[in-house]
Parts: C-alpha cells; structure tokens; sequence
C-alpha cells in the first residue's frame, strides 16, 4: 500500500556546520566544517550573520574555537 502523505512530505537538510574563531591578526573568521564556504571578518556579528545566511533556512550550528585559526580556501 502506497501512502500519499509520506511522497509530500520533505525531510529537511542537514544544518550546515560552522567554526569561528579570530586569526593571528585578530580578524574574525568562519568557515564552513567541510570547506565549502567562509570568510573573514571585522566583527563577531558579521561572521556570525554571514554564517546564518549561508545557510538559508537549512539550520545553523556554529562552534567556536579558542585557538587562533586561519582561513582555507579551495578552488
């Protein structure tokens, strides 16, 4: 037996996942867990509403790190 609500229903996608945290020179800088997006930053807000809007609607989870970290990019 098919059940027709279970066709229209959607699974959400996974929350993307973010560290945060300062470099050496004090900047702010977030980056996405796997790479796949991030950037540096004057303020802790703006890493953090970059971070937020990355994400569009899939959920949000930011860990920030203590530890001076640098920006990785990959082309």
């Amino acid at each position: 037996m098919f059940d027709a609500n279970f066709e229209n229903s959607e699974i959400p996608p996974e929350p993307l996942s973010f560290v945060l945290g300062r470099d050496h020179g004090g900047h702010w800088i977030v980056q996405e867990a796997n790479g796949l997006c991030g950037g540096l930053f004057a303020s802790e807000d703006a890493a953090i509403s970059y971070a937020k809007s990355e994400s569009a609607g899939r959920g949000t989870v930011i860990r920030f790190i203590p530890d001076p970290i640098e920006l990785h990019c990959s082309s």
